[in-house]
Parts: structure tokens; C-alpha cells; sequence
């Protein structure tokens, strides 16, 4: 467990068989996603919608052993949860053989600054160690400055920058 565990909240690994439970968490990420996101971005799926995307996800990412969704807990409710899968290294540089994907932190905003996150990010990447992982690595949505700013104080940096463009019907080569 991590030196600085916030009092009355405890971390533990959720079963695949309860992912339901992360639903509104994944939801209070994607609401503020909303309040950041670049306003390019095209309409967001409705919470429902989104969840069953993101379950499905889970899901698949949860197939490997070496996957986890570790939750943080408050008087018997979830205020957190950090959902973590293994990948390969670099193919171009010497990092890691055995690299950690954070693929969502998640803090009710309530809980936000109050050392849950730090704690969910110290026992992912405990885990991660203790599977081989020697690195740890995510996505950031741009705009999302506030969670920019922590992850940099954990000590993450830049490493790639991830573009995307929207393909019309007629650029999509063979329909």
C-alpha cells in the first residue's frame, strides 16, 4: 500500500465481475472530460452509451492476467479507481520491455486533492513492479490541465503527441 494513504480510505483490487460498480465514476470522468475537452471534439455519447464503450473495453483489457482495476473506498463507497493493463515497450527506443497503461484515474470530484489519486497511482504502480512493468505511461486529453499538472508532479513527462482527424465518408479509401 502507498506511505500516504489518505485516512478512512482503503485500496483494493475490483473483480471483473463487478465492473458495474465503476460505472458512475467513469461517468463523473467523462462529465468533467466535457468541461475540458476542445471544442472541436464531435458530441459525446450519452453516459450509457459511453459506459457500455468503455465496459467493453475493460473487458477486453481485463482478459490478460496481468490486468487490474484497483478502487478506492471511503466509508464503503468507491471514490476512486485506476484501471491499469501491461503492454510492449518501445520498438524504437530501450525503455521498457514490460510497460504499464494507465487507461483511466478516475477521483470523484469531491475526493479531488485529497491524496486518492496519489494513492491509487502508488498502488498501480506497485503492481506494475511487482509484474515486471519498470515504466507507466497514459493518455492526457488536451485540456485536461489540472490533471496535466499532477500527473507532472508524479513525475510523468511528455513522450508522444497523439493527433487525430475525422475522416468524411469520402476520404475512407475502398467505400
Amino acid at each position: 500500500m502507498p506511505d500516504s494513504m489518505p485516512d478512512g480510505v482503503s485500496i483494493e483490487e475490483l473483480p471483473t465481475d463487478r465492473l458495474d460498480e465503476l460505472a458512475p465514476l467513469w461517468n463523473s470522468l467523462r462529465e468533467h472530460h466535457l468541461t475540458v475537452a476542445p471544442s472541436w471534439l464531435p458530441p459525446a455519447y450519452d453516459p450509457e452509451e459511453s459506459w457500455r464503450h468503455r465496459e467493453r473495453q475493460y473487458r477486453e483489457w481485463l482478459a490478460d492476467p496481468d490486468s487490474f482495476v484497483l478502487v478506492a473506498r471511503r466509508d464503503h463507497g468507491l471514490v476512486g479507481y485506476a484501471m491499469v493493463h501491461l503492454r510492449d515497450g518501445s520498438p524504437t527506443w530501450p525503455t521498457a520491455e514490460r510497460a504499464g497503461e494507465l487507461e483511466t484515474l478516475s477521483v470523484l470530484p469531491v475526493e479531488r486533492g485529497s491524496g486518492i489519486g496519489r494513492a491509487l497511482l502508488d498502488s498501480a504502480s506497485q503492481r506494475l513492479h511487482a509484474l515486471g512493468a519498470s515504466e507507466i505511461s497514459l493518455h492526457l486529453l488536451v485540456g485536461n490541465d489540472d490533471a496535466g499538472r499532477f500527473y507532472e508532479r508524479e513525475g510523468f513527462s511528455p513522450y508522444a503527441t497523439w493527433l487525430t482527424k475525422s475522416l468524411p465518408a469520402s476520404d475512407v479509401r475502398g467505400t
